[in-house]
């Protein structure tokens, strides 16, 4: 079908643009079209949303100010939970991200002093936030090293198992009585970015990331006896052992997140086909 025609006004009159408005409209245009290609990075799932992004937050800022990260929590979990997840924030920034300075927690760790480091993600972990204060003290400790602070907070965990049956690409030789038992694990976190300048929030979101392991098991049905029980996948599985893998370690759970905060900064790569954004810096 075709598009509407574009008629001429019957009126005869013509409309001008205003120079001064002009301005405007492309920064309204380009706000627009980066929620648009945010929206597109984060994906269809509902629990995944990009909560604020501070309309005055560009590339050339985040380029030159450098990232402190402050590190990953966990709510109730201890200490010793953090540093794979921390190392997973880092690294998929660093992949996602090179054009930006990174300060890893460590040092960012060592500048705060360990003290006032643990007391700031345990209160990072129990308030889901960092108040102004806090931020006085961490910019003070940075002495201008960083303009911006990362730190994510895992919210939810959950592990699930199911089946599926045997294929000839999972195993070369599927046999009668297996199924392909799948461990996943789906998790939820909260990434924030403040701008410690302004002692604000520069970005929020809320990402859903997930990671699954499988092996063949024995069917719930039962499994057939004799030589159709065996299962060449690798390294083969005991015919009398049933169980589900393990379930993935939570860092590989949240890794999917993480990319996907990262491609939501200003100055990622657009996704392929995406249109530039009108008026973008380079």
């Amino acid at each position: 079908m075709a598009g509407p025609c574009h008629r001429p006004d019957p009126t005869g009159k013509r409309f001008r643009v205003n120079p001064e408005g002009t301005p405007r409209v492309i920064l309204l245009l380009a706000g627009a079209a980066l929620l648009l290609c945010c929206a597109s990075l984060l994906g269809c799932a509902a629990e995944s949303e990009l909560k604020r992004l501070d309309p005055s937050l560009n590339e050339i800022e985040l380029r030159q100010g450098k990232i402190a990260v402050l590190g990953v929590v966990k709510y109730q979990e201890p200490d010793q939970v953090r540093p794979p997840l921390i190392a997973t924030l880092e690294r998929t920034l660093h992949e996602e991200r090179p054009d930006l300075g990174i300060i890893p927690a460590d040092s960012v760790q060592h500048l705060l002093g360990g003290e006032r480091y643990r007391k700031l993600l345990l209160g990072y972990e129990y308030q889901g936030s960092l108040d102004g204060q806090a931020l006085g003290e961490i910019s003070d400790s940075l002495r201008g090293a960083a303009r911006f602070l990362l730190l994510a907070r895992v919210e939810k965990d959950h592990t699930r198992s199911s089946a599926r049956g045997v294929a000839e690409s999972d195993t070369g030789a599927a046999r009668v009585g297996y199924a392909m038992g799948i461990t996943g694990r789906d998790a939820r976190v909260a990434v924030h970015l403040y701008d410690l300048s302004k002692r604000t929030l520069a970005a929020l979101a809320r990402l859903d990331g997930s990671s699954e392991n499988s092996r063949p098991v024995l069917s719930p049905a039962g499994a057939a006896r004799g030589p159709g029980a065996t299962v060449e996948v690798g390294s083969a599985v005991p015919p009398e052992d049933s169980g589900y893998p393990p379930p993935p370690e939570l860092a590989q759970a949240v890794e999917e997140a993480f990319r996907n905060f990262a491609r939501t900064l200003p100055g990622a790569p657009l996704p392929a086909g995406a249109p530039p954004s009108p008026g973008a810096r380079r």
